[in-house]
């Protein structure tokens, strides 16, 4: 590919990321409010109840980090490739 479309490619990618860590950190808040709540909680269901959501969220959070490790592997992929690129166009 040309060298601004790898640059193109690097952008998308980079805004998706931001969006997904922004994701990632609400979801870690969660996870730990849920954890606390239920080691506060005195009655058993309430205990029950926040470790299901816990539960819920840890599992939505598992789900984010996967889709994370993804676009990181494609952002490297398409840094290498707009490194390859960038040395091709200027000879470097």
């Amino acid at each position: 590919m040309t060298l601004t479309n790898e640059a193109a490619y690097l952008y998308v990618l980079s805004k998706k990321l931001v969006k997904l860590n922004g994701k990632i950190k609400s979801y870690s808040k969660k996870v730990t409010k849920h954890k606390e709540k239920h080691a506060k909680a005195t009655s058993k269901s309430k205990k029950e109840k926040h470790l299901k959501k816990h539960s819920k969220v840890k599992s939505t959070l598992t789900d984010l980090m996967k889709e994370h490790n993804k676009l990181l592997t494609s952002i490297k992929h398409h840094y290498a490739a707009f490194s390859h690129s960038l040395q091709k166009e200027h000879k470097l």
